[in-house]
């Protein structure tokens, strides 16, 4: 029988975690696990408190719990999955989902966090590496009409495009001026020179013309590539998010990017100015037709590192947003 201290305490944690409170509302299920530390509802709720603020190893710590006093809780299996995916323990991951999977088949949020575990897999491992498939391979036999190559007939032989015999001399070069005057003469008996220096003794000093070639500064085409360029670093996404004024093409921009980059490219670095921003424009795109990826996204953002921390910065409207987007994305 659940305490009323522990009861009451479990309601407090749920209103503060409603509110996007998640510290308050790890505190409240905190004092209700001190109350009674069999429930395994308690430890279910911060775990996922603890997963909205990316704290992934005390989340794995308390659905752990959970499945110590409930080993068939699809709910902390589903937790812990998450937990060890964004703690890059892929395998681990991988059986918790498949064991939730297996209690709850027709679970579609299972089977979505289980494509993206396996779509992320693959982007760090690369494409699987097929089977070898055995061809028959048929051994040809030399002609009998060619002679066997001897050894030495099969090493490189020097090749040049023109005689090499010792013999070919250069022609004579010219015996070097003793003094200045001829070294002019020995000049000036060469006639014109095509290189040197850029004054000339008639007084044509001009030796290159430059052309204008109007046609070069036509447009290569008519119409300028506007598809955006998918954005390596924070900075690079950072500066073009901020030069795009519509949503639409934002929400182009960030689909440059696969769900599962995210949390690798925000790292620690998520700002809140950066956050509304994102969640204003998943909010504007969302419709049937986006409503599957802008859940992808928005489940990615929240694992991003510092994505519970920058969430305490957000005001009531803030939060409020993105618990509505939820809801948004749930329904369609």
């Amino acid at each position: 029988m659940v305490s009323e201290r522990a009861k009451l305490a479990k309601e407090k944690g749920n209103e503060a975690f409603k509110a996007g409170d998640y510290p308050t509302a790890i505190g409240h299920y905190t004092t209700a696990i001190l109350a009674d530390g069999n429930d395994p509802t308690f430890y279910l709720n911060r775990a996922a408190a603890y997963l909205k603020l990316g704290k992934n190893e005390d989340a794995e710590r308390d659905s752990t719990k959970v499945l110590a006093l409930n080993p068939n809780n699809v709910k902390a299996l589903f937790r812990r999955g998450q937990a060890r995916q964004s703690l890059n323990k892929v395998d681990a991951a991988r059986q918790d989902f498949n064991e939730a999977l297996r209690l709850e088949p027709s679970n579609t949020s299972i089977k979505n966090e289980l494509a993206v575990l396996e779509k992320a897999s693959l982007e760090r491992n690369g494409k699987p590496v097929p089977r070898r498939r055995r061809v028959p391979i048929e051994v040809i036999e030399p002609e009998a009409d060619k002679p066997p190559v001897t050894k030495d007939e099969a090493l490189l032989q020097p090749v040049s495009s023109r005689d090499l015999r010792p013999e070919e001399t250069i022609g004579q070069l010219p015996p070097k001026p003793q003094t200045f005057a001829h070294a002019k003469q020995a000049r000036e008996s060469k006639g014109a020179r095509v290189s040197g220096g850029i004054f000339r003794p008639s007084g044509n000093h001009t030796i290159v013309t430059r052309i204008t070639n109007e046609a070069s500064h036509e447009p290569t085409s008519d119409k300028a590539d506007n598809a955006p360029v998918r954005p390596l670093t924070l900075f690079d996404f950072t500066r073009s998010w901020n030069s795009l004024e519509t949503d639409e093409a934002r929400w182009k921009l960030m689909r440059t990017i696969p769900p599962s980059s995210l949390p690798a490219l925000f790292q620690a670095s998520l700002e809140p100015d950066l956050l509304k921003s994102i969640l204003h424009t998943l909010q504007a795109i969302c419709n049937p037709s986006t409503s599957s990826a802008v859940r992808d996204y928005l489940t990615a953002l929240m694992r991003v590192q510092r994505f519970g921390t920058v969430m305490l910065f957000m005001d009531k409207r803030e939060r409020q947003r993105l618990e509505s987007l939820r809801q948004e994305v749930e329904s369609l």
